[in-house]
This record gives structure tokens, sequence and C-alpha cells, in this order.
């Protein structure tokens, strides 16, 4: 009786496409924290909670936005607010309280929203810095993300993203003059793949907006963050290709810390 021999190479096709499924249906599943959006800031508690907790302290940093604020993507947690965090500790003589209240997925629109409530605005009365990143789940849902971009519809979001981006600027100048404002900018996390082009001369659009908006104001800084993350993406950036990783957080802090330093803030609540 002859023994049937197995056909490797018959073998490798289907293999290689189950692969490829699996492969791929991790990278969708790991793509969907950007479009989730949580009631309340992810592991901080509520509003009132967040507020009650504000230690009477010579300085107060308020946290707002995406997640990139809330740290998505750094297995520390910290990402770069508390990384900003500790080192301003580190250096201060006086003490330093802080809340973060970004909220992973959130979009512009939905920071208006937040904005209107009365412990954010009591938060905000009291803050000496306020750092903000906003706009990443604008453009890449508004765009069409990977698959392919729809340039009509990624500037109907930016059309609404302007708006959304004045109104939360003049909210926070309308309830606190003294407090500085940090607008972080946006990078293109998908430089390194098809459409390049396309996808990083839109995130330059966006970013030129919003430092046009900035420099409608006094105290409200754009901090740009396109080039950190342009030649070499997979070093900076979580698995999920979209999120930073800890060294890009580390990027995006150092970026920050020296402008923390040139306004050393002012007791907002005296």
């Amino acid at each position: 009786m002859k023994k049937r021999r197995l056909n490797w190479t018959s073998l490798l096709f289907p293999l290689s496409a189950l692969c490829f499924i699996v492969l791929s249906f991790g990278f969708f599943l790991s793509t969907q924290e950007l479009f989730k959006t949580t009631d309340q800031p992810k592991s901080s508690g509520n509003v009132q909670d967040q507020g009650s907790k504000l230690q009477d302290s010579d300085l107060f940093m308020l946290g707002l936005g995406d997640s990139l604020t809330r740290g998505i993507g750094d297995k520390t947690g910290d990402g770069y607010f508390d990384q900003v965090k500790k080192t301003l500790q580190a250096e201060k003589k006086g003490t330093l309280s802080s809340v973060n209240l970004a909220i992973s997925g959130q979009t512009s629109s939905e920071l208006v929203k937040q904005m209107k409530q009365e412990k954010v605005q009591s938060l905000i009365k009291k803050a000496d810095w306020i750092t903000i990143t906003i706009g990443g789940n604008d453009l890449f849902r508004g765009s069409g993300r990977l698959e392919s971009i729809d340039l009509k519809s990624a500037n109907q979001s930016k059309i609404q993203y302007e708006k959304n981006l004045h109104m939360i600027l003049d909210t926070i100048t309308s309830l606190n003059h003294d407090a500085v404002v940090y607008v972080f900018g946006l990078y293109n996390p998908f430089s390194d793949l098809a459409d390049e082009k396309t996808s990083s001369a839109l995130v330059a659009e966006w970013n030129l907006a919003i430092q046009q908006k900035a420099a409608d104001y006094d105290r409200v800084v754009m901090v740009p963050t396109f080039d950190l993350f342009q030649l070499q993406p997979n070093a900076y950036l979580y698995s999920d290709h979209f999120h930073p990783n800890q060294a890009g957080y580390t990027r995006m802090a150092n970026r920050l810390i020296p402008l923390l330093q040139d306004h050393p803030g002012e007791d907002t609540s005296k």
C-alpha cells in the first residue's frame, strides 16, 4: 500500500490567506479604539469627583480633548499629560495639581458639549495651563481613513471643526483670561501607507486652520506634532498604528514642557 504524500505547495496559498485575514481582523479591532466614545473620562471618574479632589495648590493644569490627552497607547498609562505633570512637579518649588477630563474617541463637537457642563467650566476658571488634543477623530472619521480618502467629506468636516475650535477657544478665554492654552497640532499616523501624500496634505490643511485660530488669541499656543511622527512613524506609534506609544508621548511631552517653562503660570484661583 502506497503512502499518500502531502503536497505542501497546495496548502501554501490557503494558509497565507488565513494569516492575512487574521492579521487584518486584529488590526481592525485595534483601530476601533479611535472611534469609541465613553460618557466619562476613562479611569478618572466623573467631573464632580475630579473637582472635589483638586488640591489647594500653587498651580493647576487641566487636560481636555481626546485619547491623546487620555494617554491611550502608552503602556505606563501616563501619556504626555502625566509625563509633563511629573516633570513640572520635580522642578517646581510649589505644588502642582492636575485634572484630566479628556475622553477617548471625543470629537470637537463632543468637546463643545462637554465644556457646557458647569463643573467643567468651574475647572477651566481655576486653571493656569490648559492642554488640548482635538481634531484627529474629526479628520479621520470624515475622510474615510485607510480605505479611501473622501476629500469632499474631509473638507466638510474641516469646516465644522474650525467652527467648533473657535467655540472651544472662545469659551476658555472668556472664562479664564489668565490661563495659557496649548493646542496640539495633528500628525499623520498613516504616513508610511498608501495615499500618504493625500493624507499628509489634509493634515497640513487642518494644522494651518489650528494655527490660524490660535493666532486670534494672545494666550493660545499651537504645539506642532507632525514632524515628530513623520520620518519613523512605527518607532513612535502604538500597535494600532494610530495612537502614540510611550516614546511618542515622550516626544510630545518634551515639546510642551519648554513652552510651559516659558510661562510659569499664575494662581488664577486667587
